[in-house]
């Protein structure tokens, strides 16, 4: 144990210790392991504003800190481990003051045991202050290198580039990289590299700043080889890693240019002209530049362009006489000032730009020169330019539309519409009727209607949007859309308004067109025929009237219900499927088996026999044909059955009736004939009006204008007509019994074409081919009519089909007597054909010639099979690129 006097001095030496601690500017503490403070000098308890007695021996590490101790506790946890720890903090005292500190937590260890840790806190502040002022000292450095108008090049005593700034490159035409580290002499003339090494030595002896080559004149050497006459101030700098020189060059070319007299006020212009953050641009009295400001050489598109000393008439070829009749004004003393003016540049740009022009002086009445001051305003004119033309547009636009608005003010009893809505209403313009008035436009029904909704609209604000029946001041009776919304104050409806919108021509379009589709309904459910939709897995879609007759089921048992595999025989469809799997050499069964062939664009007419729904059977001739969205993908399948039934007696009776053998086969063989070109036609005929129908459609619906509307529309009508009348033609043709199959009757021509034309007039359209027809030499002829109109429509259509892009697309149709026969020929211009490579297979079924994805390869055919059938015959002659002649010989 200590006596007395040792436990007073070493109490004397622990009181000594702490003045000493007190003393100390940096804060020191320290903590015990469990994270209890022991000791905190001075420094440390003002920091955190706290007394000795409420910190030592009472307080934690974790009360001191606060929500600080979150970020210090993994630095505490380590320290505790025996590892001591440095970091850097911005923190804020309890003062507010917010101040960057460094701190060290030093671990007390005795006997291999952490005891505890000790603090050392260092206000970094000032420290970190220096390092911004350095680093802000350096960017503004940096930023005033780079802003410099001079090329700025630092070189060290071996005479190597360390650094340069943004105008060096332009101005030598090197990149950083490329000069950095290379001497100093690749930006001199060939012939004063050799005295360089040595000036640069009696630089560096007597270092101070001063122009270079007093007296002398300096050239610099562009990277291109271009040499150009330069100014240059050199400065040394002293830098830690030794002695360095700045040079900042000038290209001072434009200088040698101007007169002498005008080089003192000139520098102090320039330096004006730009730093202005305006486009202003200064010239001598020959408009020769010599300053221009960044923003002048934004606005005119001037930027990499070497100006000064040219021309403002050369930067400018366009600048007419009247303006430089202005700039000779002003340079007299005049002052030119406009708000806005057009330019069409040279390059074909347009531009709107504000100006004030005026003389520079040199001395008092002594005019130097021009300063130009210019904005260019164009962006903002084109805006007030399409905003005026947006609002003129919307109101040509509801002109059109038939769009008017209204607002009726309910306390007021006011109505406000525009003229659109006394149009609509075929009233005088500028009429303002009141409500009551307005009303009695509306017919019974339409008025209950909107009385109604306007009732609902001023009680609960529900809007309406209605199609009502007006008989309009004139007596017309038209269709309106009205819509309705309210505006409440208080509670209260206080304001109606909306829109009204003309649109009879829509609803008569909708009526002719449930008119069509019934008729087309009434088409497709005409006659004998068995016409059979299906998706394209095989699911029956439609199943006409003719369907129901033939097998005794009704649509509503088949669609979306059955596939056609349930009226066929299942013996006939394995037997077919296996051919087909060994022609395809892969699997082909079930649905497929009936539409394999039609999948691959081609039609397939096959006899089948069907079964009905009381299970007898009969013999029909099918026809199944692909359909196809706009991206080429099938999408469906139809398929044509005639009972044929009939042939098959014959063929009984053939046997029977051997004596007749010759006339039965004849029979048999016209009925064949008969009954294979009309599958062809069925197929083929019907697909160009079938194809307008969906062509006019679309255009309809994608049509704005009223006039392109009701233009589309009449075509709906004359197209319908058409496939109305095709059909009543097939139908019938399908009736006429051997004897009556070459029925003739009187023919026109030039009817045949004007029907022909109707029919495929939105392929005539969008092919933009020009027809021409001469039928004076023959005008009429005694033919089967369906037969002439089939063949016209097979060789227009492979006119238009096969027309050439590299010219005007021309087909000329014309008539004459050869050896006293009839002859037809067609001509056009088109892609042609190489007669030598297809000419024995032109008119062979499913043959194709140009790759194109519509082709079928059935017209030709068609159309030969029917001259044929008639006693004539057909030919072509054409060449590859310039076109193809095919010549009908009756």
């Amino acid at each position: 144990m200590l006596n007395k006097s040792s436990n007073h001095d070493a109490q004397r030496g622990i009181d000594f210790g702490v003045q000493f601690a007190d003393h100390i500017g940096a804060m020191l503490a320290y903590w015990d392991k469990n994270e209890v403070c022991r000791f905190a000098n001075k420094a440390y308890r003002e920091w955190f504003g706290k007394s000795r007695e409420q910190m030592v021996d009472k307080i934690t590490m974790q009360e001191l800190l606060g929500p600080l101790y979150g970020k210090n506790q993994p630095f505490i946890a380590e320290v505790l481990k025996g590892n001591p720890q440095h970091f850097e903090r911005e923190i804020t005292k309890p003062s507010g003051e917010t101040r960057n500190v460094q701190a060290n937590y030093y671990p007390d260890i005795q006997n291999g045991e952490v005891m505890g840790f000790f603090v050392h806190v260092a206000d970094i502040s000032s420290t970190k202050k220096l390092e911004k002022e350095i680093k802000a000292s350096e960017m503004k450095f940096r930023g005033l290198l780079e802003s410099a108008p001079d090329a700025i090049v630092l070189v060290d005593k071996t005479g190597a580039i360390n650094m340069i700034n943004s105008m060096s490159e332009k101005l030598f035409g090197y990149t950083r990289d490329e000069l950095v580290g290379k001497p100093i002499e690749i930006l001199i003339p060939e012939r004063f590299r050799k005295a360089h090494p040595g000036q640069r030595s009696g630089f560096f002896a007597n270092p101070h700043a001063r122009p270079m080559g007093e007296g002398l004149e300096l050239f610099g050497l562009k990277k291109n080889g271009t040499e150009f006459p330069v100014e240059i101030s050199i400065s040394p700098i002293e830098l830690p890693e030794g002695m360095f020189v700045s040079a900042a060059i000038r290209d001072i070319s434009w200088r040698k240019r101007v007169e002498g007299e005008v080089n003192a006020s000139n520098e102090r212009n320039k330096i004006f002209v730009d730093q202005s953050p305006n486009a202003i641009a200064m010239f001598d009295t020959e408009l020769r530049y010599m300053a221009a400001s960044r923003k002048w050489i934004d606005d005119y598109g001037l930027s990499g362009r070497d100006i000064l000393g040219h021309s403002h008439y050369e930067i400018f070829p366009e600048i007419g006489d009247d303006w430089k009749k202005i700039h000779q004004e002003c340079l007299a003393g005049a002052i030119n000032t406009c708000e806005e003016a057009y330019f069409k540049r040279a390059d074909g740009t347009e531009q709107w730009i504000t100006w004030d022009v005026r003389p520079w002086y040199i001395s008092e009445g002594k005019i130097g020169g021009l300063l130009m001051y210019t904005a260019d305003i164009t962006q903002s004119k084109l805006r007030d330019v399409e905003k005026k033309r947006i609002e003129y547009i919307l109101e040509k636009t509801n002109q059109i539309a038939k769009v008017s608005t209204w607002e009726f003010d309910i306390d007021r009893g006011i109505t406000i519409w525009d003229d659109i809505a006394n149009d609509i209403f075929d009233l005088p313009r500028g009429t303002r009727p009141d409500k009551d008035a307005i009303i009695n436009y509306y017919g019974q029904e339409s008025r209950n209607k909107l009385l109604a909704a306007t009732e609902e609209l001023a009680t609960t604000g529900k809007p309406y949007d209605l199609d009502l029946e007006v008989i309009s001041a004139k007596g017309n009776q038209k269709w309106l859309r009205i819509i309705g919304e309210a505006e409440f104050a208080d509670g209260r409806c206080v304001k109606r308004y909306g829109m009204i919108e003309d649109i009879t021509d829509r609803k008569l379009a909708e009526e002719a067109l449930h008119i069509a589709n019934e008729e087309l309904n009434a088409i497709f459910n005409t006659g004998p025929i068995a016409i059979i939709g299906t998706d394209k897995n095989g699911t029956i879609t439609h199943f006409n009237r003719g369907a129901e007759l033939m097998l005794q089921y009704s649509a509503e048992e088949m669609v979306g219900l059955q596939t056609p595999q349930l009226i066929h025989v299942e013996a006939e469809v394995l037997k077919r499927s296996t051919e087909l799997t060994e022609l395809f050499g892969r699997e082909i069964s079930g649905f497929d088996t009936l539409v394999e062939l039609a999948k691959q664009g081609n039609h397939e007419s096959r006899e089948w026999t069907y079964v009905r729904k009381d299970g007898s059977k009969f013999p029909v001739q099918l026809i199944v044909t692909a359909l196809r969205n706009q991206a080429e993908e099938v999408s469906g399948f139809i398929g044509i059955a005639t009972d044929i039934t009939e042939r098959f007696e014959d063929q009984k009776k053939l046997l029977e009736a051997k004596n007749n053998l010759e006339i039965l086969a004849e029979r048999l063989t016209k009925q064949n004939s008969q009954l294979t070109n009309f599958t062809h036609i069925i197929s083929h005929n019907l697909r160009s009006p079938v194809g307008n129908l969906t062509s006019l459609l679309h255009l309809y619906e994608i049509s704005e204008e009223k006039e392109e509307k009701e233009l589309i529309f009449s075509k709906f009508e004359i197209v319908i007509n058409h496939l109305s009348s095709t059909l009543n033609t097939l139908i019938n043709t399908l009736k006429i019994k051997t004897e009556d199959a070459n029925i003739l009757e009187p023919v026109r021509f030039d009817e045949v074409l004007r029907k022909t034309m109707e029919i495929i007039t939105v392929q005539i359209e969008e092919s933009e081919i020009a027809i021409k027809s001469d039928f004076s030499a023959v005008a009429e002829i005694q033919y089967n009519r369906s037969y002439m109109e089939s063949i016209f429509l097979n060789l227009l259509t492979n006119a238009i089909k096969y027309r050439s892009n590299q010219r005007s697309p021309e087909v000329t149709i014309s008539t004459s007597k050869v050896k006293g026969n009839i002859v037809l020929k067609f001509s056009d211009n088109g892609l042609g054909i190489d007669m030598a490579k297809f000419r024995d297979k032109l008119f062979g079924l499913n043959k194709t010639f140009h790759g194109n994805d519509e082709a079928k390869g059935v017209g030709l055919f068609l159309t030969k099979t029917q001259v044929e059938a008639m006693g004539g015959s057909i030919s072509a002659e054409s060449e590859a690129g310039k076109g193809t002649t095919f010549t009908v010989n009756f």
